[in-house]
């Protein structure tokens, strides 16, 4: 599957503005997307924060630790899901952890 970098940054703005986030950090990719990585390298593209693997978006966020972690994770994760699906990405899963909490 593939996807746009329009799509990919307005996953991580859409997570940006959500109360509670203070960072996106780079999502672990597998294989595949490291694979894609490289070639973005190779091309001088910037490198998105969050990654899509097959249908699964792998988002790495850090809270302000004004909001309870677990509420603004799962505010980070519908927002990251409305966007996709406006962007006509079909997920199957979207995985947000939590690096850093403050």
């Amino acid at each position: 599957m593939s996807t746009s970098d329009d799509t990919l940054t307005a996953v991580e703005a859409a997570v940006l503005a959500v109360p509670g986030v203070s960072e996106l950090y780079h999502a672990r990719p597998t294989l595949s997307s490291t694979i894609d990585a490289a070639k973005r390298l190779a091309t001088h593209t910037s490198l998105a924060r969050v990654v899509l693997d097959d249908d699964v978006l792998r988002i790495v966020i850090g809270t302000d630790g004004e909001l309870p972690a677990p509420e603004t994770a799962r505010a980070a994760h519908l927002a990251a899901l409305a966007v996709a699906e406006a962007h006509g990405l079909a997920l199957s899963r979207v995985d947000v952890r939590v690096a850093r909490v403050g």
